[in-house]
């Protein structure tokens, strides 16, 4: 892992996002690119120099940014990690989401709650839109806690799909990463997909056998949702992550539709790996 990117609109759950972020890099030896969308009504990067102070609220906000921009850079360097700011202008019907997308990287870490805070940014169409379309996995975080999760224990869902086996070993990779120590395999059976358990565990000693962990915990758990499920067993084992294979708008598992995983970040209080598909 060589770079992070880490949208940030300053609120407390873009702080504890900034600081995982920065956690993550320590662990990895990452970058951090800390990107702001602010919108203007007018085409600022192209406006000449002239004009400029014919807007001075915008000049104002720009002027504000650049100072949050800098103490988060400053934070991640006392903390021996490399950092980076940027601001997107965003005009129009552009979103910081579009922009997101926009900006390579290997993993984008992510605020997502509060009335005041990410929601407007990430939730609903944005948090769809860069989780379903994002080439990297996206890292998202529903609300801040006490303290920073350690990512020690792993949960990670899945189908069984057989296109699902890259976004496993990616899993596999960013536990290995950050010294994670328990990594939980589990697929949930619900009315909808019915078979019996020890032909589900089958399947699963077959799909996790061409992958190596340290330890690999394997188990099959049915619910009347997959969401539910997933959850109640993330809580069981005090997970500190959620891993999950994203198949975007033309997934064709039957199992993890569209609205999955964000459904674990709105009804749960674990952080979200989403690995695109």
């Amino acid at each position: 892992m060589k770079k992070i990117l880490v949208p940030t609109d300053f609120s407390s759950c873009a702080s504890i996002a900034a600081q995982m972020g920065c956690w993550i890099a320590q662990k990895t030896g990452a970058e951090i690119l800390f990107l702001h969308g602010l919108k203007t009504p007018v085409d600022w990067v192209n406006l000449p120099k002239t004009l400029e102070d014919s807007y001075p609220e915008i000049k104002k906000q720009i002027g504000q940014a650049n100072q949050y921009l800098d103490e988060l850079v400053q934070q991640a360097k006392h903390q021996g990690v490399k950092a980076e700011k940027s601001i997107a202008f965003l005009e129009g019907f552009e979103t910081i989401a579009q922009t997101v997308l926009d900006i390579e990287n290997d993993l984008i870490v992510m605020g997502s709650h509060g009335q005041r805070g990410l929601q407007k940014f990430v939730i609903g169409s944005h948090t769809e839109k860069i989780m379903r379309w994002a080439k990297a996995p996206v890292l998202a975080c529903r609300k801040p806690g006490e303290h920073l999760p350690n990512f020690n224990t792993i949960v990670f869902a899945s189908g069984l799909e057989d296109d699902t086996h890259p976004a496993f070993e990616r899993l596999i990779h960013f536990a290995d990463s950050i010294g994670a120590e328990n990594l939980y395999f589990v697929e949930v059976t619900t009315p909808y997909n019915f078979k019996p358990t020890g032909e589900v565990m089958k399947q699963i000693r077959a799909f996790v056998d061409s992958h190596h962990f340290r330890a690999i915990s394997l188990h099959n758990v049915t619910h009347y949702t997959v969401e539910a499920g997933i959850l109640e067993f993330a809580e069981s084992v005090k997970a500190d992550l959620i891993g999950i294979a994203n198949h975007g708008r033309t997934g064709l598992s039957s199992l993890f539709m569209d609205s999955i995983p964000e459904n674990l970040l709105r009804y749960g209080q674990f952080p979200v790996l989403s690995i695109r598909v």
